[in-house]
């Protein structure tokens, strides 16, 4: 199980996969309502549609910081990222959906940031998404399906 620090996820909301932990290989949260602003909320659809457009598969939510995943596919998918890798959970949940494993989304309820700082702005966000395009494109081309 993952989660982030800053208390925007509920830890409540972790049973209801723990329940299903069983049926799945992974379980993502799924962000329908986020209380971290508009400008995160479209960095986020950006991405989904950045995923769908190098990977082909179509995920309601990448990075979202509540996911209950089985070790053993996570060993299996996690070798294939550079150890300082920036964006971990993305390409995680593209490795699961894209290899298809047995997945599942969760509507979380996700509030504004209760601890912790808010290290990323848009000027820093745009430098990763440049960083991230051709990062996808080089998982890409080493993926097979």
């Amino acid at each position: 199980f993952q989660t982030d620090s800053d208390g925007q996820t509920n830890p409540l909301e972790f049973d209801a996969f723990w329940r299903q932990r069983n049926e799945y290989d992974a379980i993502f949260g799924n962000r329908t309502h986020r209380g971290d602003g508009k400008s995160r909320a479209f960095v986020e659809k950006v991405v989904c549609m950045l995923v769908k457009l190098f990977f082909g598969v179509s995920v309601p939510d990448a990075n979202a910081p509540f996911r209950l995943m089985k070790a053993d596919k996570v060993k299996e998918y996690l070798y294939r990222l550079p150890r300082e890798y920036n964006l971990p959970n993305i390409m995680l949940t593209v490795y699961f959906a894209y290899y298809g494993a047995k997945i599942k989304f969760c509507e979380i309820s996700f509030k504004p940031r209760h601890g912790g700082v808010n290290s990323i702005n848009i000027p820093k966000i745009v430098k990763i998404g440049w960083k991230a395009l051709s990062d996808f494109y080089t998982f890409r081309k080493g993926m097979k399906h």
